[in-house]
């Protein structure tokens, strides 16, 4: 992966796949700094570097439905 495609501080790549999103907002409760649900209750990232990394990926991992990807510089991370 391109190194500017990674978050400065936290060296990561979120991605909310919208197609699965169902807007439970459990990513928001775990990183409220990272992410938010849009007018549509779906879930978008708003600052990679909002929260810890361990944040993040708990918050991936508190998906109901594993529809947040979180990247590193070495590949995938979670899931």
């Amino acid at each position: 992966m391109p190194a500017e495609e990674l978050s400065p501080h936290n060296r990561i790549k979120i991605v909310v796949d919208r197609g699965l999103c169902i807007g439970s907002g459990d990513c928001v409760d775990s990183a409220p700094n990272v992410f938010e649900l849009d007018s549509e209750d779906k879930a978008r990232v708003i600052d990679p570097d909002g929260d810890p990394t361990d944040l993040v990926v708990d918050a991936a991992m508190n998906c109901p439905i594993t529809a947040v990807f979180v990247e590193g510089e070495d590949g995938p991370i979670y899931p």
